[in-house]
């Protein structure tokens, strides 16, 4: 018989704890970020460097200097190439970012120069992509720059609401380019979406609020959130039954 593939599952994390935890729970691989709560920044090389120390995932680095849209200005790309450029010294496993231009499409121009700093390591393209005025031309650009995946919830809040346009994604695709479902991903229906989109694995943050002591060094101040280790684990064990 075939051995059963393994679906991957990719956590989007803001802290070592997060990525330990994430590795604990049955993770492959790591997006590092700062600022989930803005939607991930690009992280501080320290946060990298100690994220790397404690565990052995592979780790992909955001590429993103301010929240908000995705149309940068020159200043705000040279930044995106120097903290490209600062990490890519440290043997990252690849880069996630993205760029637009005002009327909605990809900015090629740009993320093809970043993609071509990468020095040959596997770049991603997050978010931006749901975006995107025209999707398959979108996916047809990315493909031509030497994209390895992007990141899509199929323009719906969540990856299962947007699943068929994942799937049609994915058709499209035909293999030149990895189809990453995003969004809310949850063991409850981690299961169902697969089986819709067809793919080989999935991203989320399987964040949950974090238990801190009421003592007066932690009052007042908004709510910290956290990968669950159990949140993964339970996601690992239901795509193992696939």
């Amino acid at each position: 018989m075939p051995t059963p593939r393994r679906v991957l599952i990719e956590v989007a994390a803001e802290s070592v704890e997060d990525a330990v935890a994430a590795e604990e729970g049955g993770a492959d691989r790591i997006e590092l970020c700062a600022a989930l709560d803005l939607g991930g920044l690009t992280p501080s090389l320290g946060l990298y460097q100690e994220v790397r120390a404690a565990t052995r995932l592979p780790v992909f680095v955001m590429i993103r200097p301010r929240p908000g849209d995705f149309v940068y200005t020159p200043y705000e790309l040279r930044t995106m190439a120097r903290d490209l450029d600062a990490f890519r010294l440290h043997q990252p496993d690849g880069f996630v970012f993205g760029a637009l231009v005002a009327d909605g499409r990809i900015d090629v121009a740009s993320v093809g120069h970043l993609a071509a700093r990468a020095g040959g390591l596997p770049c991603v393209f997050h978010r931006a992509f749901d975006r995107v005025t025209l999707a398959g031309e979108a996916l047809d650009q990315l493909i031509a720059a030497g994209f390895a995946r992007v990141l899509t919830s199929g323009r719906e809040a969540t990856a299962l609401a947007g699943a068929g346009e994942i799937a049609k994604l994915v058709k499209r695709a035909a293999g030149r380019i990895e189809v990453l479902p995003c969004g809310r991903v949850r063991a409850k229906d981690v299961s169902e979406v697969i089986r819709l989109t067809g793919c080989n694995q999935v991203h989320g943050s399987f964040a949950r609020p974090l238990q801190l002591p009421d003592e007066r060094g932690y009052r007042g101040y908004a709510e910290r959130v956290g990968t669950s280790r159990d949140e993964v684990a339970a996601t690992r064990s239901a795509l193992d039954t696939l």
